[in-house]
């Protein structure tokens, strides 16, 4: 492999992770956004546990609800086992939309990111252990 391309694949991994970045500010304002109404109505007890609710409300794992919940609203039937599968219904079309556009995008830049990922493992195992 020529140096210039090793230093474009090489970027090309960062930038991936720079997207992640992106993504997850993105998942921020999502979470700032979702009403408050909705995150009473389905973060509460019958549909997750105490310790559920008390474990996801901290700072680390509140973008896990995040992403949660973005799934939720993307793709309704997600919710079917905990019964949140008529959540979306009480969202407003516009979270509903931008909940699908993150849910894309996230899927996008993880392939991507992960394609990158086995792409470099792959080179460096070959050029390191194999020749």
């Amino acid at each position: 492999m020529s140096q210039e391309l090793g230093e474009f694949l090489f970027f090309c991994l960062w930038y991936s992770f720079y997207g992640m970045f992106g993504w997850a500010l993105a998942a921020l304002i999502f979470r700032i956004l979702t009403p408050a109404a909705f995150h009473r109505k389905y973060f509460a007890t019958p549909y997750f546990r105490s310790g559920e609710v008390m474990m996801l409300s901290g700072f680390p794992l509140m973008f896990v609800r995040t992403a949660m919940f973005i799934r939720l609203l993307a793709s309704p039937s997600s919710g079917k086992v905990r019964g949140l599968d008529n959540a979306y219904m009480d969202a407003p079309v516009w979270l509903i939309a931008y909940a699908k556009f993150l849910y894309v995008t996230l899927i996008l830049v993880l392939i991507w990111m992960f394609g990158m990922l086995a792409f470099w493992a792959c080179y460096l195992t070959y050029t390191e252990w194999l020749l």
